[in-house]
């Protein structure tokens, strides 16, 4: 039996088993993009981290580096 992971979107808020392929690429591409550069983005949008639930801002740059990694190894074992 398969344990099914809550992996809630940081970009839309839905939970990742509900996006498509596409949507998956798209959010998490978004994700890492903005989440690797918040000194650019920050101006946009104020992203809650979807690992530690802090704000990714508040995250200095490893552990921003362990959260967005984290988050992609939750999303990749969603297998969707």
């Amino acid at each position: 039996r398969q344990i099914m992971i809550k992996t809630t979107c940081p970009l839309c808020y839905k939970q990742m088993v509900e996006h498509t392929k596409s949507q998956i690429e798209k959010c998490l591409w978004t994700f890492v993009r903005e989440a690797r550069n918040p000194v650019a983005y920050a101006r946009i949008n104020s992203r809650t981290c979807p690992e530690c639930e802090k704000k990714m801002l508040d995250h200095n740059p490893s552990q921003v580096n362990e959260c967005v990694n984290q988050f992609i190894l939750d999303v990749e074992s969603l297998e969707i």
